[in-house]
């Protein structure tokens, strides 16, 4: 059986005014946000199980790029890898 790859990975997310991220976790180290590079949102598949997804493609203070999303169904933050 093969395994999917870039399986979204659950992440804790601190995010300030309007919901934007302003710092995130990775493994054990709190990363802030330095520039939101690139917002957009996905609303998919209502008829069967609603995906609804605010993703956003960050700069962090470490100098690496993110993409994370939030599901807007479930309020959870994920990280997506590409």
């Amino acid at each position: 059986m093969a395994t999917p790859l870039n399986i979204p990975r659950d992440i804790r997310v601190t995010a300030g005014e309007g919901g934007n991220p302003v710092s995130i976790w990775m493994g054990k180290r709190q990363r802030r946000v330095v520039r939101i590079r690139n917002v957009w949102r996905i609303d998919d598949e209502w008829w069967r199980q609603e995906i609804s997804r605010r993703y956003f493609e960050l700069e962090l203070n470490d100098g690496s790029v993110v993409t994370i999303f939030q599901d807007l169904v479930s309020g959870n933050w994920s990280h997506q890898r590409y």
